[in-house]
């Protein structure tokens, strides 16, 4: 299938397309919004003109969303599926999008992949150092037939050539393609605000022909008080202010990072309120025309609810946020209008920089300090570059342009330094999970295994740095092994009868899970029970909520069932603090009582407490579906029926709307009917 790209390929798209032709693997590392997708547009051609199949795996579903619906409009609705479990759409298609924890469930059945699978695409392959889904990444490189080429993509790391070398190791021949520069070159601002001259705002270029500007010298005057630091001369600079100086140097359209759902929130409806419309009357019009359109599946109480008029005066003047606490039906229209250009300044968490494909002329960045439960914490290169990754359009701006404000935490030379990075190694945070050990022992050998885990990145990276082998990830599987004794979930190197339905739990908590089915915890008790019990094994508190706000009004709802899931949580914990592993996640019933009361058939605004916004609410019901019907597929036959009746309650309303957060866990064959 011959693909037309609108223009000439770059050196490093030519030579990824040359080894593909030649049956290679291809690894490519690239800045943001490089092109690096146009190898895997290739892939797919030459999938549909083989009649062979290809997956494309993305670590997030709005991107498998979003890639879905680009290439259904590139390649035909009928040869493009999207596999997400329970919603699948055309799932027997040639080209199959999915996350990537899809395509590793995949290959622990026993169908596995099907023969006429040609490629695999790995998009964001660089979240394999993700401390919880890392493991996935090469999970799927172990174990994927090596008949199958790989094309993995992944934003600029310093240590590829490392990378390379493992894959090879374990899979033959891949060929490591990079790109160290920018399609559209950055430049980097500073801004600030100078309190004796009425908090004028300054600007000045980071770097000077390539180093550090000694004009920042000037930003030195701190002074360190008794816990922080502060300066007699300069402030960050009012947000009110960066709107008025991007839209007076024609920086518009951009992206307005702030690690802060509810700063983005706030940012938004203090923008519509007292700045002026970035739309002129035909933008604003159209942008306001196109959302009520898309919003009309909204009832009249849910619009009300979820501040439908001010998403709408916002949308009609320019102004948008973006987090994962948004309703996934406002996340996507915000990303469609900012596409369409009827949309100039969204104010978003970092979650719009992971692969969402929307390029803007400018970024900002308000702090570079990001909060990680405990402590702020410096932004990473790797982090700061993937932010500014959005800025510059390729083939229309001439510069991209990122504006970094000051702050008491930050030096400049500190700002000069993240800019000028090029140190992005990739560190590989392979653990196997007790549900990734429940797969080992159900389909390898214990020499077999090993040999599996001998392979891993991981254990490839402490060898070339270290020279001699790591025993510790066999150790961590003896440890785990051991806990599944003890729990009675294996015996020896197999699992025991009420251990195999770990195989098919993918959950933090997929060992409490697994006890609790056989335990019958989820037997015999009402559909409002069951979702209440449920979500305390997908619910997770906010951790930049440092007073513990939210759940603290439901935290103490309570059944006798959630107490026994409680009860059993403990007794797992104390195995485990016995053979030395440290406990991660725990139940949390801060989200039961709005489940109940939500399968209990109370409306949204009943339910809908200050608690949760309309995205979070959503999230957390989608989530607890997901799980509901993972313990459906290996749970009894009563059980299983209480399982699915719960799930048809649940959707309802904004949650049937909503299919960013649908099940990535393959259906069993025989569905309760």
């Amino acid at each position: 299938m011959k693909i037309n790209f609108p223009y000439e390929l770059d050196e490093f798209q030519k030579k990824a397309i040359k080894a593909l032709d030649e049956k290679n693997s291809v690894l490519i590392t690239a800045p943001t919004s490089s092109g690096k997708t146009v190898v895997a547009e290739y892939a797919i051609g030459q999938a549909l003109e083989k009649s062979m199949r290809l997956y494309y795996t993305t670590p997030i579903k709005a991107l498998s969303n979003q890639k879905f619906r680009d290439f259904s409009n590139q390649y035909g609705d009928k040869n493009v599926g999207l596999v997400t479990g329970d919603h699948s759409i055309r799932s027997d298609s040639k080209i199959l999008v999915m996350t990537t924890e899809v395509l590793r469930n995949m290959l622990y059945t026993a169908q596995g992949v099907p023969d006429d699978l040609y490629c695999v695409v790995l998009d964001e392959i660089h979240f394999l150092e993700d401390p919880y889904r890392g493991a996935v990444w090469e999970e799927i490189i172990l174990t994927l037939p090596k008949t199958v080429l790989l094309v993995a993509l992944s934003a600029t790391v310093s240590n590829a050539d490392e990378l390379k070398d493992w894959i090879y190791s374990v899979r033959g021949n891949i060929h490591q393609i990079s790109r160290d520069t920018r399609p559209v070159p950055l430049k980097g601002h500073f801004l600030a605000s100078e309190k004796n001259r009425d908090y004028q705002l300054t600007r000045i270029p980071i770097l000077k022909n390539g180093k550090p500007n000694p004009k920042g010298e000037i930003f030195k005057n701190s002074y360190r008080g008794k816990e922080r630091r502060f300066s007699k001369r300069w402030s960050t600079p009012r947000r009110s202010e960066i709107v008025a100086e991007l839209k007076k140097f024609e920086m518009l359209p951009a992206i307005y990072f702030i690690f802060s759902r509810k700063g983005c929130d706030e940012a938004r409806d203090a923008s519509v309120r007292y700045a002026g419309s970035l739309n002129n009357k035909a933008e604003g019009y159209k942008a306001r025309t196109y959302a009520e359109k898309k919003f009309e599946v909204l009832t009249f109480e849910e619009k009300k609810i979820l501040r439908v008029d001010s998403v709408l005066e916002g949308l009609e003047k320019g102004f948008a946020s973006h987090h994962a606490g948004l309703l996934p039906l406002f996340k996507q229209t915000i990303e469609e209008l900012f596409s369409l250009g009827l949309l100039k300044l969204v104010f978003a968490t970092e979650t719009l920089a992971v692969g969402v494909n929307l390029p803007a002329r400018s970024v900002v960045i308000e702090k570079l300090t990001k909060f990680n439960g405990e402590t702020h914490d410096l932004l990473k290169p790797s982090q700061f570059t993937q932010l500014t990754g959005r800025a510059g359009r390729r083939g229309i701006d001439d510069d991209g342009h990122s504006f970094t404000c000051w702050s008491p935490f930050v030096p400049f030379d500190e700002v000069a330094d993240l800019l000028m990075s090029k140190e992005f190694a990739l560190t590989s945070a392979f653990v196997p999970t007790y549900n990734m050990l429940a797969n080992l022992l159900s389909t390898r050998t214990e020499i077999e295994a090993a040999e599996l885990l001998a392979n891993s990145f991981a254990q490839f990276q402490w060898v070339r740095n270290n020279r001699n082998i790591n025993s510790g990830l066999l150790e961590e599987v003896n440890r785990r092994r051991n806990v599944l004794e003890a729990t009675g979930l294996a015996d020896g190197w197999s699992l025991t009868e009420i251990g195999m339905p770990l195989t098919k739990i993918f959950n933090e908590s997929d060992l409490l899970v697994t006890r609790a089915i056989s335990d019958g915890i989820f037997d015999e008790v009402s559909p409002e029970e069951l979702a209440a019990l449920v979500s305390c094994l997908i619910f997770r508190s906010r951790g930049n909520d440092k007073n513990g706000r939210r759940g603290r009004s439901v935290e103490n709802f309570s059944t006798k069932r959630i107490n026994e899931l409680m009860l059993l949580n403990d007794e797992i914990e104390q195995i485990e603090f016995k053979f030395g592993i440290e406990s991660t996640t725990h139940p949390n019933s801060g989200f039961a009582k709005v489940v109940f009361d939500w399968v209990s058939g109370r409306s949204l605004s009943e339910v809908l407490t200050k608690e949760f916004t309309g995205g979070e609410f959503v999230r957390n019901v989608r989530l607890s579906i997901d799980l509901l019907q993972q313990i459906s597929n290996v749970s009894t036959l009563e059980t299983r029926k209480l399982a699915m009746q719960t799930v048809s309650l649940m959707e309802r309303g904004v949650v049937s709307l909503s299919g960013e957060f649908e099940s990535e866990i393959l259906q069993e064959d025989d569905p309760v009917r």
